[in-house]
Parts: C-alpha cells; structure tokens; sequence
C-alpha cells in the first residue's frame, strides 16, 4: 500500500538525522540512550514478563499509581522516550528496570524485543509506532492501550489516519478515556469488540497535602503549570497587574529548558525574575510580593498547587493542547485554560458545568482575554475561591475507583497476573 510505502521512505529519510540525534543524546544526556534506542538492552535486573511504556515524564506521573498497583503480581519494565521519563520513572520505582524504547525500525524492534524477553506490552495513552505494533503482534504477544486517546487532527490527515488504522488493528484490547475518545477511535475503522470505556486513569492521582507544601513557604500566588509558548507572552500584562497589586506569579514550564528563555523574555519587559534553584540554594535572597518565579526543576511542581489562589494550566493555546487538569482541581484549585481542550474535552467541560474552570476563547485578543479572566478571578475572595475548588475536588472523588476497574478489566483480559 501507498502509506506504507510512505512511512518506510519517510524513515529511511530522516535516519541520518535521528541517527545524528542519539549519538548526541548519548554523549551529553545518557549513556544509554543511543543502545537502547536501537535494540540493545544491558544489565535488566529483573526477569520482566510485562512492559508499561510512558513517553515521557507526564504519562510517567500518570501511570504511577497502575505501575504501582501491577508491580505487586508482576515483573515490570518500564519503557519511556525521554531523558525526562527515564529520570522520574527510576526515582518513583528504584526497583524496576527502566529503558528507552526502540526506534521504529525493525533491527531496532527485533533487537530490543530479544533483550527484554517481555510477554505482554501495556501503552499509556497512545503512542504509535506502526512497526513495533506489527512486529510485536506477530510474536503472539498482548499489545494493550489504556487511557487511550487520539488527536483530533488526525481524521484531517488522509494518509496519517490510514498508517494508524494499520497500526491500531494489532492492539488486543484499546481502554478509551472517555466516550469522546472512543468516537474518534471508532472512525478509524478499529472492531468496537475491543475498544472499552473508563474514566481517565489520572483521576487515581492521590494528592498529599502533608508533603506537598512548595519549598519556598510562599502562598497566595498565580500559578501557571506545563506551559507552553505563547502562554507567557499572552499572560505578560496579567502577570503584570497581578504585580502592582503584590500577587506573586509561579511559572513551571513544560519542558524545563525553556526556563531561561523564560527569563531572559521577562528581563526584557524590564523585570527580574528568580529562578527556583537559585531561591533554594540561597535562602537569604528575599523574594518581595508580585515577584515572578520560574520553576527550573522536574518533578516539583505538585507541591505549589496547594497554595496557589488559581492556576492557569497550559497548552491550551497551542496544536499540543491543554496538559494535566486532574492533578490542580484534585489539589481544590479552580482553573484556567487556553481554547484547545481537545486532550481533556469531557473533563474540563464537566469542571466548566461545576463552575470551578474557565475556557479562555480563542479570539484575535488573546493577551486582552487572558487579562481579563485574571482580574475577574483575583477579584474572587479567598474563602469563595477555596469554596469554589472544594466543589472540583469532590467532582474527581466521584472516579476515584478508576484504578480499581483498570486492574479488573486487565486481569480479566490476562494481560496481567
């Protein structure tokens, strides 16, 4: 077929520079990431019957509570893409194996298999590489997906839609999201028998109020998590209201290296912003009312939702979407968030329903927009705004069990012990 032909010369295409890409990973990231990328897997602890694939460090967050719970009666692997992943995934679980998974070019593929030696494969969310899929397939091995949703983009995409629809028919069992999501699997031509419907395995995220304190002992602030670009430049005026009436502005980038082109583009509007190691390795820097505070550091950010007065999460305002809102409103913050909810449609419609989250429209005046939203929200007394989150909070409590019938569905299906 056509597409197929496609994504095999599209592969072979850019190979000199994915090539070129691990090499560098290797030397200035992790050692490791250029072997495991292309198949060859060291020094695995464990005899692993069972892979649990997290691209990166926010689905390594979102599937912590599962691994947690599978690792009781099974030996896993865990698989990410990222540097970022790989770190967060051997902080939480020291005790598992954890590697990169492989390239999708089939010496990778079958190398990799090899060394893993793993029976069953779990995806959290979806990622898919179409030959790992087929190759994986044909071993007579389970290939699951869970919390699984597609980008709405890709029903646009001819050729996108027909290489997925390739891939997707050698999955054994699809556990959708939501209804939403399920609809939009269903247009890829999948058999309905083994698409299922749960909640989002997010809301098995279990905040701790004791522990989750920021280290900086500030309180009443503007946070904006995982943003993305433009959100800063849409907020810039906001943020600097907030600061002529002494609110503090809490700002965790996505992708930590964007931190300090975060910094530099706020020296340039003629402020100077503090950067969180910096505030953590000299305690004696005093950091004033309406200051501005970039989180340069993975892993911490659940710690200032606690004591933000609202959050802004990000993504909204760009083609990724809108990131995590489970873990904000779980914490009792009510939300904002840019037009593209496409990644949360049901649960941020539901918050929207329950008055505890605002949509930002997508307009020509969005820096306007956001401003607005930010004064109208500031204005909001602190006991009403508590008020307020308290009612999305007890809304997440309603799935709490999520978890629970994750575990059953897989169990029953024999994709785990």
């Amino acid at each position: 077929m056509i597409e197929k032909f496609i994504y095999k010369f599209t592969l072979l295409l850019i190979f000199p520079i994915v090539f070129i890409y691990t090499i560098y990973q290797c030397i200035f990231v992790d050692k490791k990431y250029f072997l495991n990328r292309f198949g060859i897997i060291l020094n695995l602890r464990n005899k692993n019957n069972l892979c649990i694939h997290c691209a990166s460090l926010g689905e390594i967050n979102g599937a912590k509570e599962l691994i947690k719970e599978i690792a009781k009666d099974n030996s896993i692997l865990i698989s990410t893409n990222t540097y970022s992943g790989m770190r967060r995934a051997k902080e939480l679980f020291p005790e598992l194996d954890v590697v990169y998974f492989p390239l999708d070019y089939k010496f990778c593929i079958f190398s990799w298999l090899k060394f893993s030696k793993v029976k069953n494969i779990i995806i959290y969310e979806t990622e898919i590489w179409p030959n790992f899929y087929r190759i994986f397939a044909s071993k007579e091995r389970k290939l699951v997906l869970i919390n699984a949703r597609i980008n709405k983009d890709l029903h646009q995409n001819r050729i996108a839609k027909r290489i997925y629809s390739q891939a997707l028919v050698n999955c054994d069992l699809i556990i959708c999201k939501s209804e939403y999501e399920k609809k939009k699997f269903l247009s890829f031509d999948i058999n309905e028998e083994i698409l299922l419907v749960t909640s989002n395995l997010k809301y098995s995220y279990k905040p701790n109020n004791d522990s989750d304190r920021n280290p900086l002992g500030i309180k009443k602030y503007f946070l904006m998590a995982s943003t993305h670009s433009p959100d800063e430049q849409y907020f810039r005026k906001a943020i600097s209201e907030l600061a002529n009436k002494d609110v503090t502005t809490v700002i965790a980038p996505r992708h930590v290296k964007k931190s300090m082109k975060i910094y530099k583009y706020f020296q340039k509007q003629g402020t100077t912003p503090h950067l969180y190691t910096n505030l953590i390795k000299n305690r004696n820097i005093s950091i004033k009312s309406g200051s501005i505070i970039i989180i340069n550091k993975y892993g911490i950010l659940s710690k200032f939702y606690n004591e933000a007065k609202f959050v802004y999460v990000g993504g909204g305002f760009s083609k990724r979407g809108i990131q995590n809102i489970i873990e904000p409103s779980s914490h009792g913050n009510i939300l904002l968030v840019g037009p593209n909810i496409d990644n949360f449609y049901e649960e941020i419609e539901s918050l929207v329903k329950i008055e505890c989250a605002t949509i930002i429209p997508r307009t020509q005046y969005a820096e306007r927009d956001c401003n607005f939203h930010i004064e109208r929200y500031n204005s909001i007394d602190d006991e009403t705004l508590k008020k307020m989150g308290k009612v999305g909070k007890e809304y997440n409590l309603r799935f709490k069990n999520v978890l629970e019938k994750y575990i059953e569905i897989l169990r029953s299906k024999k994709i785990i012990n």
